[in-house]
């Protein structure tokens, strides 16, 4: 399961998924700790992202805790 770091407090309810992009706002992120993870969560943004038709876009990140996955449109 995966923390979304918030960038804002309002929040609306999502189906449970593997990773959380539905539920996030732009400047909100999620850590995954190993890097295999972080490529296939990449992955999977990139396929979210097509299946809604391009309206998000998100960028990994290495950071000092892992990689970082954040929504920046």
């Amino acid at each position: 399961m995966f923390v979304i770091d918030k960038a804002s407090e309002q929040r609306q309810p999502s189906e449970r998924v593997s990773y959380p992009f539905g539920s996030m706002f732009v400047g909100d992120s999620i850590l995954i700790e190993d890097f295999r993870r972080a490529e296939s969560a990449r992955v999977a943004a990139i396929q979210f992202a097509r299946r809604r038709g391009g309206a998000c876009k998100f960028s990994l990140r290495k950071t000092r805790e892992g990689w970082r996955i954040f929504r920046i449109a």
